[in-house]
């Protein structure tokens, strides 16, 4: 009598005789075992494509792709970030806190701040364009309740500010010459019907359409105007208050109390020294 069983391989095994014995079943099964080894080596390759590695130093963990940059750029970015979270613990008068995570990508061109977690494009940390110190300033200075404006600006300003004690660099993604030239550059964009269209957003809540989308039109005016107008507040009340106001609960009111003047104020002062070209 024969019989037939079938092995963890798929594969009918004929008892009688011991040879091996395919059933219809049987193929597809393995038909389907060899499909699922193809797309584990797919995977497997596409894996070691995407090999990362890991460098430590101070308060960063910098996860990078290996072939995208060499280790010596990933520790030498390490001791960039890391610099920079230490002179801005510093301004802030803070002590220490948990590590920021770097994850350095090959792809994408947006840099980005999630929870403690910053995301940074490659090609800019080669170029030295990457605005790590600007998402720095996101995650240990938050600001829940401030309009857009004011949490952007305050972050192109820190980034400039910094950049220079901490022996890093200002990515200058928006403006030719950082906090020294941010209102050369303002004085651009309110000549242009782009920069025109966002000031609306400037000194008020909310963001214009497509600033996610579009760089170059919308992003880039409202970004500068944003950080001329926190320069503009800064040289009259400091960083102090410029603090006290990034962790306010309530923004407008906190503007109002601890200035003696409120947003409207604040902005038509701002935008009528800027016109007249003068500091």
């Amino acid at each position: 009598m024969q019989w037939t069983e079938v092995g963890p391989d798929g594969i009918g095994m004929q008892k009688a005789r011991g040879q091996p014995m395919e059933t219809r079943s049987s193929r597809r099964r393995a038909a389907r075992a060899r499909g699922a080894c193809r797309i584990h080596r797919m995977l497997a390759e596409s894996h070691r494509k995407r090999a990362t590695s890991v460098v430590r130093k101070g308060r960063t963990v910098v996860r990078y792709e290996r072939g995208a940059l060499s280790r010596e750029e990933a520790e030498a970015f390490a001791s960039l970030a890391a610099s920079g979270i230490r002179e801005l613990g510093r301004l802030l008068g803070g002590r220490g806190g948990a590590p920021l995570r770097f994850e350095l990508r090959s792809g994408g061109h947006i840099s980005s701040a999630r929870g403690r977690t910053i995301s940074l494009p490659v090609f800019r940390i080669r170029a030295r364009t990457a605005p790590y110190l600007h998402e720095i300033v996101h995650v240990l200075l938050p600001c829940p309740h401030a309009p857009a404006w004011f949490s952007e600006g305050l972050a192109c300003y820190l980034e400039s500010a910094l950049s220079e004690p901490s022996g890093g660099y200002d990515s200058r993604l928006f403006t030719t010459n950082g906090n020294r030239g941010v209102d050369d550059d303002a004085r651009r964009w309110l000549a242009d019907s782009r920069g025109r269209k966002v000031l609306r957003f400037i000194g008020t809540r909310g963001v214009p359409k497509g600033i996610a989308a579009d760089r170059h039109n919308v992003a880039a005016p409202f970004y500068v105007l944003a950080h001329s107008l926190v320069n503009f507040l800064m040289e009259r009340v400091g960083l102090g208050m410029a603090v006290r106001l990034a962790r306010a609960r309530g923004f407008a009111r906190e503007v109002r109390r601890a200035t003696g003047k409120n947003c409207p104020v604040w902005r038509g002062e701002w935008l009528r020294v800027l016109r007249a070209g003068r500091e």
